[in-house]
């Protein structure tokens, strides 16, 4: 549902631009930078199953700090979402020496591409299918390493610092390099992660492609009796001048003394600029595009599935998507992103195909 910032979040944009310049002009051994990450958004679902909803408001309203050491060997990131009213990233990172890193606290664990890519950096407004298996945000602890031949980062894992997801586990992606140049970059990739849920519970929905609408496409509900939750991840990701190709398929196992179950999405995702601002490849993913003294667009074309039906115990439906997107970069804190969602899904023998419409004015520094 839309969620207007409080006053005090512009209070605390405000402070934070007026700490920052002071220390880093004090002479300190560390420089002090102000991050933001504010989307507002409008959206529009037409589904067959109820009345036409259209809202809009703020997606995420993300103020914080990042403070990295003169010796580039360490640094502390410190934000607040004013909109989710959670703090999404709290974690101190240490680079002992070029190549790799160690990180603890709060951030994102290691599991598939689709988590992987900053929302800075997407080509839609919300996650494919495979977005609903990640798992995100927890308290946990980093061994990250990259080089020539990829990437590879381990993690384990505990709860999130607002106290849910309580659910001890250890997780890892890892990333081999196909080609790597300045205009070729491609890749191919394993994550792996397995956790064992406190509440003895577990949960999966997709909806419908917009978090401003309650819709869900598919949803097991909660499960329960179940020990373990094991994941799997299999990616692909070739960049190329103004192109850009990725395809990913997950799978989550859940393991029940009443009989394992399971669900499986998968995605494939095309992009190309226009104006030849191409996605450029880093540490295992592809970055968002960076015009330079013009303003830049870029289209993209998405495929997803997930499917949730695993016997009577597990009925979540199975849901199917395509979307179209353009984004454009009027300036380099700025972009826009509009995108449309077609859907075709079915749970429990009711089908529902809705359309979705959405746009995004997104500040980023």
């Amino acid at each position: 549902m839309p969620c207007p910032i409080p006053r005090r979040a512009l209070l605390a944009a405000a402070l934070l631009a007026a700490c920052a310049a002071p220390a880093a002009a004090s002479g300190l051994p560390f420089d002090i930078a102000p991050t933001a990450n504010l989307q507002y958004e409008w959206a529009r679902v037409d589904s067959d199953l109820g009345s036409l909803q259209t809202e809009d408001g703020f997606r995420r309203a993300r103020l914080g700090l990042r403070i990295k050491g003169d010796n580039k060997k360490w640094q502390l990131v410190l934000d607040h979402d004013f909109a989710d009213k959670t703090p999404p990233d709290a974690y101190l990172e240490l680079t002992p020496g070029e190549g790799q890193s160690f990180r603890i606290g709060q951030f994102k664990q290691p599991f598939a591409l689709e988590d992987a890519i900053a929302d800075k950096q997407t080509a839609f407004l919300e996650a494919s299918p495979v977005g609903a298996f990640v798992i995100s945000r927890r308290i946990g602890a980093e061994y990250a390493r990259w080089g020539k031949r990829g990437t590879f980062n381990a993690a384990v894992f505990g709860h999130r610092l607002d106290g849910t997801s309580d659910s001890p586990g250890a997780s890892l992606r890892g990333t081999w390099l196909l080609r790597s140049g300045k205009e070729d970059s491609a890749h191919v990739g394993l994550s792996l992660a397995s956790e064992s849920p406190r509440s003895d519970s577990a949960s999966y929905s997709l909806n419908a492609g917009t978090t401003l609408s309650d819709l869900r496409l598919a949803s097991t509900g909660a499960i329960a009796g179940v020990d373990r939750i094991d994941r799997a991840a299999v990616e692909g990701l070739w960049v190329r001048g103004a192109w850009s190709l990725q395809a990913e398929t997950a799978k989550v196992f859940l393991r029940r003394d009443a009989g394992d179950l399971g669900g499986d999405a998968s995605t494939v995702q095309l992009t190309w600029s226009p104006t030849g601002d191409g996605r450029s490849y880093k540490r295992g993913v592809a970055t968002a595009p960076a015009p330079k003294g013009h303003v830049g667009w870029e289209l993209a074309l998405r495929w997803g599935v997930i499917d949730l039906d695993d016997g009577p115990a597990m009925r979540g439906g199975r849901a199917e998507s395509w979307g179209l997107a353009a984004t454009c970069y009027p300036h380099p804190n700025v972009r826009v992103i509009a995108n449309l969602l077609q859907y075709d899904s079915d749970r429990r023998g009711v089908a529902n195909d809705p359309l979705t419409a959405g746009l995004r004015v997104q500040l980023t520094y």
